[in-house]
């Protein structure tokens, strides 16, 4: 799946790359800010797959030696690092079309470069769908990511051509303004992408959510003691609840069946799947001073 996923990756690198040339020409041959700032976009794309490239060889050279966990933590971080990007992108773009609206500069408009220019629509267009379409396949939150990127990047191009088009009649910087348009609709799209995956990141799961699953462990009789609870969200934002318990004496550790049966119960309730920490009670050994404690045991 990681292979098939590198493959992608590695195509919409290459195809980013070459938007890049054709845009970055065309906005230097007709002296358009926005052109140029699209033609910087789709640069920024193709380092986002240049890096989760790196971040999948990785994956794939330490195998089996890579816990779920962390090839999970760390496709997080991924996709919070390509949102940052784009983040970052709007912002370069707001700052050159600022630039523009202070000083105008003339804009050359000729129907070849409007073509060039529409057929990278069409192109991220077609990205946008074969990164759906893999994305459903191989549920990758970074191929998620350059998805929406690509369908951002869509209304980008598109808006970037209609104020090229504009410009043959339009006498002030027209193209300024959707350039300061765009970077705003830029920014606001990754800004929400990186809070979604920095709360994956760091487990941050809503206050009303872990009352949820609190109130439900509690309002049962199967658990005498509940030292903590920890989250964990994992692929999907699936989250998973830890749940810790002190030891208690004499008194026996709760039956397989009734903590199964209190799990589903929560998970129906909830959406949570739970996991029940139980210490293993201490043994003493004869002939021994003092016992030795076994550690933790899930249930």
């Amino acid at each position: 799946m990681q292979k098939t996923q590198l493959k992608i990756i590695a195509a919409g690198m290459g195809l980013n790359l070459l938007l890049f040339g054709v845009k970055l020409y065309v906005g230097l041959a007709a002296n358009s800010i926005c052109i140029w700032s699209d033609a910087v976009n789709n640069l920024a794309d193709a380092l986002s797959c240049l890096l989760s490239l790196g971040f999948l060889l990785l994956v794939l050279r330490l195998g089996e030696r890579l816990q779920r966990e962390i090839a999970e933590k760390g496709e997080q971080l991924l996709s919070f690092l390509l949102a940052l990007v784009v983040a970052l992108v709007g912002v370069s773009f707001a700052w050159s079309s600022l630039e523009r609206l202070l000083y105008p500069t003339p804009v050359w408009f000729s129907m070849k470069h409007f073509f060039i220019v529409l057929f990278t629509v069409l192109a991220k267009l077609g990205m946008f769908f074969f990164y759906r379409a893999y994305a459903g396949k191989t549920r990758s939150d970074v191929l998620r990511v350059m998805q929406a990127d690509s369908l951002m990047d869509c209304f980008i191009t598109t808006a970037t051509l209609l104020s090229f088009t504009l410009t043959r009649w339009l006498s002030f910087a027209v193209d300024a303004v959707f350039g300061l348009a765009i970077s705003v609709f830029l920014f606001i799209g990754a800004a929400k992408l990186i809070r979604t995956h920095l709360l994956s990141l760091l487990n941050v799961v809503p206050r009303d959510l872990r009352d949820r699953v609190a109130s439900c462990i509690s309002s049962d009789k199967v658990l005498a003691n509940c030292e903590r609870i920890q989250y964990y969200i994992g692929k999907d934002n699936a989250v998973t609840a830890f749940v810790f318990t002190e030891p208690a004496a004499d008194t026996d550790p709760p039956p397989a069946e009734a903590l199964a049966r209190l799990a589903a119960e929560t998970a129906e309730q909830t959406g949570v799947r739970v996991r029940f920490v139980l210490p293993v009670p201490t043994t003493k050994n004869t002939g021994r001073s003092g016992s030795e404690p076994a550690g933790e045991s899930h249930a």
